[in-house]
C-alpha cells in the first residue's frame, strides 16, 4: 500500500490517495482544487469514498474521473443539502463490507450518523471520528456523544496497533491515541 495525501479546502480537509494492487482510492476529496489535481497526477481513480457527507469532505467528489463513488446511505441528506445537484453515489457501504480485497469498512457513527473508517492493512483513514489528541465534533446536526462513544470503544478494541490518517489535522497512531488521547482514556 502507497499513501499520499493533499490539505484541501478551507477547513483543511485531509485527502488521501490510497495506491493497492487490487486499485486506487481517494479519501475525502473536499475541494476540486490544483492541489487534488497533483495528488491525482495521471493515475486512475477505481473508488471514492467519502468518509462522512459533511460538505469538507466531499466538495470535489464528482470533479474527478472515478467509476464509483461510495458513502454511507445515513449521509445522504448532508450531501443533498449542500450539493443539491450532486453526481450519482453508485454504492452505499455498510458496516463489515470488503470495497476491494483487504480494504474493510467499519460504521462509527457519531460525527455524523454515517460516518465511516477504512481499514486497510495496518493503516486506518478514519475521517472526523479520531484526531490526534481529540475526536470529531458532536455538537453538529445529528453529532452524538453517547453514539461516538460507542464508536470509540469499538475502535480501541481493534487488536494491534495501526497508522491513523485522520479527516483532519496530523497522522497518529491507535496504540499512542490509547494512551494520550483524553477521549479514549475516559472511556476506561
Amino acid at each position: 500500500m502507497r499513501v499520499s495525501s493533499a490539505c484541501l479546502g478551507s477547513l483543511a480537509t485531509n485527502c488521501y490517495l490510497i495506491e493497492l494492487e487490487t486499485g486506487i482510492l481517494l479519501v475525502d476529496p473536499a475541494e476540486d482544487s490544483p492541489a487534488l489535481h497533483a495528488l491525482i497526477d495521471d493515475r486512475s481513480i477505481d473508488i471514492v469514498v467519502l468518509t462522512h457527507g459533511h460538505f469538507d469532505h466531499v466538495g470535489a467528489a464528482w470533479a474527478v474521473s472515478a467509476p464509483r463513488i461510495m458513502m454511507h446511505r445515513e449521509d445522504l441528506p448532508f450531501v443533498d443539502q449542500f450539493f443539491p445537484d450532486h453526481g450519482p453515489i453508485h454504492r452505499f457501504i455498510e458496516d463489515g463490507d470488503e470495497i476491494l480485497p483487504g480494504v474493510n469498512v467499519l460504521h462509527l457513527p457519531g460525527h455524523s450518523p454515517g460516518s465511516l473508517v477504512l481499514q486497510i492493512e495496518d493503516a486506518l483513514f478514519v475521517g472526523d471520528v479520531l484526531f490526534a489528541g481529540s475526536i470529531g465534533r458532536i455538537d453538529l446536526p445529528n453529532g452524538s456523544m453517547k453514539v461516538m462513544a460507542e464508536s470509540l470503544r469499538r475502535l480501541t478494541a481493534l487488536p494491534g496497533d495501526y497508522d491513523v490518517y485522520p479527516g483532519h489535522g496530523v497522522f497518529t497512531t491507535l496504540n499512542c491515541e490509547r494512551q494520550i488521547n483524553p477521549y479514549l482514556r475516559m472511556l476506561r
